[in-house]
């Protein structure tokens, strides 16, 4: 239907519009003839009024229907702008990623980390203290420019860097060198000199890194590479002779022979052992200068050398093998020993029908002797086997400067002592019970040598001073197996000479360092001052905790007037003590150096009591310690000291009291 036939049907002429006919319900049925009721609605037949003429007019609803058409007009063009600019929006994105992707193409087809190489040339195989040379290689395969390029080469502690002056030193292993911008498809190279050291068949390293970042990206990347070099020989040898077996508990004994055989010197050098397990350390010649194990050998010029004997116990089971290492070499930055040549030797454990037991002073070990004291040795032996052995041969060596051997008390006057060998020798001629040793027989031989009251320091070398007592027994009729060394008896014991303290004290009136006041003789109830020297002497080993306390008697008083000043001096004026804290001191303080000294005032004033006799000015003083080798307290009293000044000439019978 068209729009006119629609307006013709629904609006009159007159401009109203047709009242619908009543409705009514149906002609039968619920409801039929009720005026009530609505009738029923046939759609096909009802009349459309959607606009009620009391509503609308004709020009009303003209332009109503032109506004609308308007409106309509109006959204179609609101939604073809929106639906431009979501295109355009589009289309910028899609551009925009397309830009950023054809960038960062030609960014990573500039650069890639992989286009930059480092490569190490250099020797395979050197020789220990050999100079050689190593080239690091680096190439920039990009397009790109790198920037703020850094090389770094790290080494094994047993290269030396020598001559590198473009390289700064990074650490004890590690060397630098800033090479800046490397261009683009541009390539260069830096060497590095230096020589190896380490034990022949040694395998050590070198590793370089290049660090940089690229004109394409802010990151820093690195390239890496790293070469072995096989140390074929060294010329710093190492030698070590030892028994090839012995029983468990015997005495055994280390030669180790060191030498350079090459061109150049060697600085701060060390040995070192690793002893076995089982393996009880007694002493050296030299001594050691790190625990028991370390021996410092300072330099070692071309062709020199020198030799190590290490003495002690080897302790383990039947047939077991042990095995010393000894090493050459420096100590690394890191604390860690860096061997440049070793060698070891092995032993086996066998046993020996023989048994001994020896002691010094009661103690089979951690025996420590102090100056002036008497050593008493006994060895206990038995024959522990299942057949007599004849001929027996007892021997007991110990070597030391600190015995005093022209008094050695045989006790039973039947040793012989070889003077050479420092050796006292028991045989069968000597002692009935040895020319025939029965199974299960057993015995025992007694003696004793002194320590010497003087010990011998006469150069900074003479301290530490210890030795190892080693006994031995042996028989021709003791079985050894094929092959291998007699099965000799042994033991051992360790001695250690703590060291010697000496204190002295001397009392002045008349004093060149501090002057004094008051009468002379000494009168009750008057203050006379008087200068007190203590000398303090520490004899063969280093001390610790050293000090020396004094007490002052009653009626003295402490005058706080002391040399040197800047002594660490406490007084406590409730206990009336002076304590002199001295710290650590050197083996020969007082014998090769001057002994430490304390000039200090003190003041006397008598009672009546007094009176006719000397006045005490110090009742006691002890000084103490503690020995840095051997482990021991020490500790050396000195008498009361009185107003009887021997020392000062001018004093005399002046220094009684008088009343």
């Amino acid at each position: 239907m068209s729009l006119q036939e629609t307006e013709r049907k629904i609006y009159r002429r007159d401009g109203g519009v047709p009242v619908p006919p009543p409705r009514q319900g149906p002609a039968t049925g619920k409801g039929a003839g009720n005026p009530g009721l609505p009738r029923a609605l046939n759609p096909h037949t009802a009349e459309e009024a959607p606009f009620a003429a009391s509503s609308f007019g004709a020009s009303d609803l003209e332009k109503k229907k032109e506004a609308w058409m308007a409106g309509q007009e109006e959204k179609k063009k609101r939604r073809k702008k929106i639906i431009k600019k979501i295109s355009i929006a589009l289309a910028a994105a899609v551009v925009a990623a397309g830009i950023v992707w054809l960038a960062l193409y030609v960014r990573k087809s500039a650069f890639s980390e992989s286009q930059v190489k480092v490569s190490i040339a250099g020797p395979e195989k050197v020789t220990s203290g050999e100079s050689v040379s190593f080239s690091v290689n680096y190439q920039n395969l990009n397009r790109a420019s790198l920037q703020d390029a850094v090389l770094y080469v790290k080494y094994s502690e047993n290269f030396k860097p020598a001559g590198n002056l473009q390289f700064e030193s990074e650490g004890p292993s590690v060397s630098k060198v800033n090479i800046g911008e490397i261009g683009g498809k541009k390539d260069g190279q830096v060497a590095i000199q230096g020589k190896f050291f380490g034990a022949r068949d040694a395998l050590v390293y070198i590793e370089a890194r290049l660090e940089y970042k690229s004109s394409s990206f802010n990151s820093t990347f690195a390239a890496t590479a790293n070469t072995n070099v096989f140390i074929s020989s060294s010329p710093l040898l190492v030698e070590v002779s030892g028994p090839q077996s012995a029983a468990s508990g015997n005495a055994v004994s280390y030669l180790v022979s060191y030498q350079n055989t090459g061109e150049e010197a060697f600085h701060d050098l060390k040995i070192k052992a690793d002893f076995p397990s089982g393996f009880s350390f007694s002493n050296s010649e030299p001594l050691p200068t790190e625990g028991s194990n370390i021996w410092y050998i300072s330099a070692l010029g071309a062709g020199e050398g020198g030799q190590v004997k290490i003495n002690g116990t080897i302790n383990g089971a039947r047939d077991e093998e042990k095995t010393l290492k000894v090493s050459i070499g420096e100590t690394g930055a890191d604390g860690d020993f860096v061997s440049f040549g070793d060698t070891q030797s092995t032993l086996k454990v066998i046993g020996s029908p023989i048994v001994l037991t020896e002691t010094i002073n009661k103690q089979q070990e951690n025996v420590f002797v102090n100056a002036g004291e008497t050593l008493s040795f006994k060895i206990a032996y038995k024959n522990m086997g299942t057949i007599g052995l004849r001929d027996m041969v007892l021997s007991v060596e110990a070597n030391s400067p600190i015995l005093d051997y022209a008094r050695i008390d045989m006790r039973d006057g039947k040793g012989e002592f070889d003077a050479a060998k420092k050796t006292i020798i028991w045989r069968a001629s000597e002692i009935p019970a040895f020319k025939t040793l029965s199974p299960g027989a057993e015995g025992e031989i007694s003696f004793a040598i002194p320590v010497k009251e003087k010990i011998p320091v006469q150069s900074p070398g003479d301290k530490n001073f210890s030795f190892l007592a080693v006994a031995r027994m042996d028989s021709p009729d003791v079985p050894t197996p094929e092959g291998a060394n007699k099965a000799i008896a042994g033991n051992s014991v360790a001695v250690k000479l703590n060291s010697k303290l000496l204190a002295g004290l001397q009392g002045f009136f008349n004093d060149a360092d501090i002057s004094n006041a008051g009468s002379l003789p000494l009168k009750v109830g008057q203050e006379t001052t008087f200068t007190m020297h203590l000398k303090i002497t520490n004899v063969s080993n280093d001390i610790t905790d050293a000090k020396a306390t004094m007490a002052l008697a009653p009626g003295v008083r402490w005058k706080n007037n002391f040399l040197p000043r800047d002594a660490s001096v406490n007084f406590n004026d409730r206990t009336n003590e002076l304590v002199l804290n001295l710290g650590s001191l050197a083996a020969g303080t007082g014998i090769l150096t001057n002994p430490k000294e304390l000039i200090f005032q003190i003041g006397a004033t008598p009672s009546p009591g007094q009176a006719g006799s000397f006045m005490p000015l110090l009742s006691e003083t002890i000084f103490s310690a503690k020995d840095a080798f051997t482990g021991q307290p020490l500790e050396v009293k000195a008498g009361a000291k009185s107003t009887s000044l021997n020392e000062d000439l001018g004093v005399g019978e002046a220094g009684k009291v008088t009343p």
